[in-house]
């Protein structure tokens, strides 16, 4: 019988060595965690935000981000990830973000494990991408464009190449020029993506396929006159695109479309708010669409807008797999609680 007070400590490198950053399996376990929400085996509530002042440009200050989830089913986990965004941090040279992720055992709600949660977090939110990419981009898909140079521009690059093998050039702006050449090297020798430059944000979306912005902006970086008649638009952070990206769309897709709404800062939430998209204008989820139940991508011609926030079943169940190979390659350490319980 297991020890109850133990549990398994995972650092970045033994989530790395645990295969942390395999696409596929990122894809896989995010895909399944979906349908599972869909179909009503996950409960979660919506994301708690802690920030200094109660307003979106107080985050340029740093904001602390928390997700949890109930996954059912098969492998049932139950989690959270506590997650802090500090944009300020790059000047000192450390990480913008850095996440901790705690498991707990579904039977007696003792934690099982405390793991680093930052490539979990980038993993995941690329998965989704990812997914996204595979059901509505333009089939044969031959360019796309990813704004931004930061850690999460890697793995989307991971996940946009893992999902589109037949993209012949992803064309990369970042204002920051030596940051921009050590992404691009670095995802042309670690993936091998056929990642190029560009001088702008409009040159790297010329005849785009599939446009993706991730940055921290708050002002509309991505104009509708840019976007190629028929591309899939995806977007995962703040207000990054213009009202027009989303009103050309055939379709507007989303993780869920309710979580989305409450965050509030994303650009169809924010034209929500201000009663210039009404709720029957979204097509559907993407849960609903890897299910069947609703139609991706039915034509070429079709403009989609594919936005996503992130939610703690993704985190939860990617952290539940990266625990699983943990436990089963024998990697981590293991902490414990107590000897005795000084009350129970």
């Amino acid at each position: 019988m297991s020890d109850p007070a133990a549990f398994l400590f995972l650092g970045q490198q033994d989530t790395l060595d645990a295969g942390v950053l395999d696409m596929q399996r990122a894809m896989r376990v995010v895909s399944d965690a979906l349908c599972m929400l869909e179909s009503g085996q996950c409960i979660q509530p919506f994301k708690v935000v802690l920030r200094d002042e109660e307003n979106v440009q107080s985050e340029e200050r740093g904001r602390f981000n928390g997700l949890c989830a109930s996954i059912k089913g098969e492998s049932p986990a139950v989690g959270i990830k506590w997650i802090g965004s500090f944009p300020a941090n790059r000047k000192s040279g450390l990480p913008r973000a850095s996440a901790i992720v705690i498991l707990n055992s579904p039977v007696t709600g003792l934690p099982i494990a405390i793991m680093d949660g930052t490539l979990i977090s980038a993993m995941r939110t690329a998965a989704i991408t990812a997914l996204g990419a595979r059901h509505l981009a333009p089939r044969k898909s031959r360019k796309a464009a990813v704004i931004g140079g930061g850690v999460q521009a890697r793995t989307q690059i991971l996940g946009l190449f893992t999902a589109l093998p037949e993209l012949e050039e992803i064309a990369v702006f970042c204002r920051r020029r030596s940051q921009a050449d050590a992404l691009r090297l670095e995802c042309q020798s670690r993936f091998g993506a056929p990642v190029a430059l560009a001088e702008s944000a409009t040159a790297a979306m010329a005849d785009a396929d599939v446009v993706v912005p991730i940055t921290t902006a708050v002002e509309p970086l991505i104009h509708a006159v840019d976007v190629k008649p028929g591309a899939l638009t995806i977007q995962m952070s703040g207000h990054e695109c213009d009202f027009d990206v989303v009103r050309r769309c055939d379709k507007i897709v989303t993780d869920n479309w309710e979580a989305m709404k409450h965050r509030g800062i994303i650009t169809p939430a924010i034209m929500h708010a201000q009663g210039l998209l009404e709720d029957d204008d979204l097509h559907a989820t993407l849960g609903e669409v890897i299910l069947g139940r609703k139609p991706g991508r039915e034509s070429q011609g079709e403009r989609i807008h594919f936005a996503h926030m992130g939610m703690g079943v993704e985190d939860v169940a990617l952290a539940a797999s990266v625990y699983r190979s943990a436990c089963d390659l024998g990697i981590g350490q293991r902490i414990r609680l107590w000897d005795v319980p000084f009350w129970y």
